[in-house]
Order: structure tokens, then C-alpha cells, then sequence
């Protein structure tokens, strides 16, 4: 009988181990299920923010390519305008180069000449009255016109010199 209580307390005993090996393999197991759940939600809640932060980036890369791209084709169309004007200045170079081999051994007048007012006195006409015994003498008459003429001529060169500077 002693074998069979013991046999049967011993039975007992292990089954409440058991009972309480199974009862701590449940708690562990809702613990873990527990746990599971809030990485799940973590998981999600990550999920959805890089995938906010993965499409901000697409969007920020358009943009940042659109403008690159804008700039890109200023460059090209500021480096074509360089070249252009290059160019020109290149054919003004050849241009003020012939000119220049043109103009060697001519006499160039670098500085400005000052010129000096015209004296009043070369500009006072010196015509003599005929004198009366003369007026009916026509040789002396022709001279006297030749005379004037000269003095007039005279005088219009250095108005007209004048003038033009």
C-alpha cells in the first residue's frame, strides 16, 4: 500500500510539475505573443515611415534633377553665347591686325594738333583804293581785280581750313 501511495503521490507530484511547466510555458507563450505584437506594430509604424521618407526622396530627386537639368542647359546656352562672342572678338582681332599692317609706314597722327586761333590781322583784306589817274588805265584796273581776287581767295582757304577742323 505504501508503494502505491507513494507511486501515487509521486504521480501527483509530477503532474503539478507538469501542470506548472505547462502553466509557465503559457504565460511564456502570451509573454512572447505580447511581445510579438508590439514588433509587429513597431514594424509597421517603420514601414510606413521610410516608405514617407523613401517617396520624399523620389520627389526631392525630380526636383533636384529638373534643376540640374534647367542648369545644365543655361550652361550650354551661356558657353554657345562665350564662343559666339569669342569669335567675333577673334574676326575684330584679325580685322584691327590688317588694319594695323595696313597703317605701317604711313604717318598716323596720334595726338591732337592744337591750333592756333588765326591771327585777325591775316584776315584784314589789303586793298588799296585806285588811285584816280589810274581808274581810266586798263592794265592797271585788270591787276588791281587780280589783286583783290588773290586776297579774297586767301582769306576763303583759311575760313574753310577752319571750318573743318
Amino acid at each position: 500500500k505504501l508503494k502505491e501511495k507513494i507511486k501515487s503521490s509521486s504521480g501527483d507530484v509530477k503532474e503539478r510539475k507538469v501542470e506548472t511547466k505547462v502553466e509557465e510555458i503559457e504565460t511564456r507563450n502570451l509573454e512572447l505573443d505580447h511581445k510579438v505584437t508590439k514588433l509587429t506594430a513597431e514594424n509597421n509604424h517603420l514601414k510606413q515611415t521610410y516608405k514617407q521618407l523613401f517617396d520624399s526622396i523620389k520627389s526631392l530627386r525630380v526636383q533636384s534633377k529638373e534643376q540640374c537639368d534647367d542648369l545644365i542647359n543655361q550652361v550650354n546656352l551661356k558657353s554657345v553665347e562665350v564662343a559666339d562672342l569669342n569669335a567675333s572678338l577673334q574676326e575684330k582681332v584679325l580685322v584691327s591686325t590688317a588694319l594695323k599692317e595696313q597703317l605701317k609706314g604711313k604717318a598716323i597722327l596720334t595726338k591732337a594738333v592744337s591750333l592756333n586761333p588765326i591771327d585777325p590781322a591775316l584776315l584784314q583784306v589789303d586793298i588799296v583804293p585806285l588811285v584816280p589817274k589810274l581808274r581810266k588805265n586798263r592794265t592797271a584796273q585788270i591787276d588791281y581785280i587780280k589783286h583783290t581776287l588773290e586776297e579774297a581767295a586767301t582769306l576763303r582757304e583759311l575760313v574753310e581750313s577752319e571750318r573743318l577742323l
